[in-house]
């Protein structure tokens, strides 16, 4: 499937959508987007919100391009190799309105990351053909901070087209080791080492009781890195849908396309006949995912009122993965959102 007829069978139906008339929103539970969208939505002059976002991730299973492939095979060519993965990841976000106009995003976050290898023991010389033991690694701490203006280009009652320009700062580790001291391959360091360039747009509209919206957003690393390599550019294209059920309840769905490009450049200390992992050109790939998505609004004059909590399921239906990789399974993204005037 090309990526360019991916792209149009995601935006198409958000443009004809953009021409027919929708209700105004008025505090509904899904005013905001699934919580696996990022920078969706702006706010009103001083208003400020809050946002706690818990992802967890895990990838099993070799494949190169989209092809799955057994260890055994992939161990003829390599020391040792990657068999499950899995990352935890705790964001903490604010949003501040200086203008109705403009909204101003910072974000942090802190990971934890656990991958699996088969194979992983010292040889004197030569390879070997079959799996021999387990090895395992960890790195945890915090990734890089990202900070974005979101810019409302135009609005309407019942639809926002909003701009997204930003940067991502390499406050995230690139020297994590393992208990060897020796580094740790590219999938298992916690940032970029780059500063990189964000930037996006975004359609939000409703009709009746449901809303709809898509994104497309961009990373783009600006250097290389201290350890002379530099992450590919990145493109993800986002459309969803949902269904307001009442006043504190909705239910949606969405699809992902993402593309991300090869590292450039790479570690000295990383040695690529070791695992496919250590190779830079075994990065990226082009990914379609589906999810679904259920947004809760607290109900006025409760406890919860003006709080949303948010839950997302992600699955991948379309993987052709650069060079031989580790396959994602299943993606869970959980969320909390408060937001109020100063």
């Amino acid at each position: 499937m090309k990526p360019s007829i991916m792209l149009l069978t995601i935006f198409l139906p958000i443009f004809v959508f953009n021409f027919v008339h929708a209700d105004a929103p008025s505090s509904r539970p899904d005013s905001h987007a699934p919580i696996g969208v990022m920078g969706e939505h702006g706010h009103k002059t001083r208003e400020v919100m809050l946002s706690y976002r818990f992802m967890a991730m895990d990838m099993q299973g070799l494949q190169s391009g989209t092809t799955a492939l057994e260890a055994a095979d992939v161990l003829k060519d390599f020391m040792t190799v990657p068999t499950q993965m899995d990352m935890k990841m705790h964001s903490l976000g604010a949003m501040f309105a200086p203008h109705g106009k403009i909204t101003l995003m910072v974000m942090a976050n802190y990971q934890q990351r656990h991958m699996e290898m088969e194979g992983s023991h010292d040889h004197a010389t030569g390879h070997h053909a079959h799996p021999v033991g387990t090895h395992e690694m960890t790195s945890s701490g915090l990734g890089d901070v990202k900070l974005e203006s979101l810019l409302t280009l135009w609005k309407t009652d019942h639809l926002n087209f909003i701009g997204n320009i930003g940067m991502s700062l390499p406050t995230g580790s690139i020297e994590q080791t393992g208990m060897d001291r020796n580094i740790l391959p590219y999938p298992m360091q916690l940032g970029s080492g780059s500063v990189e360039g964000r930037s996006g747009i975004t359609f939000f509209g409703y009709y009746g009781n449901w809303s709809y919206g898509s994104q497309l957003r961009g990373t783009f690393p600006l250097h290389t890195n201290s350890n002379k390599y530099q992450h590919g550019n990145s493109v993800n294209a986002t459309a969803w849908g949902a269904r307001k059920l009442s006043d504190w309840l909705s239910f949606g769905g969405r699809l992902l396309l993402s593309h991300s490009g090869q590292i450039t450049g790479s570690h000295p200390d990383l040695n690529t006949n070791m695992s496919p992992s250590h190779r830079p050109d075994f990065r990226g790939g082009t990914r379609l995912d589906v999810a679904i998505s259920s947004n809760l609004m607290g109900p006025a004059g409760k406890p919860l009122a003006g709080q949303r909590i948010a839950v997302e399921f992600t699955l991948p239906i379309y993987q052709n993965l650069t060079g031989t990789q580790l396959k994602n399974r299943w993606r869970l993204t959980l969320g909390w959102q408060y937001a109020f005037r100063l």
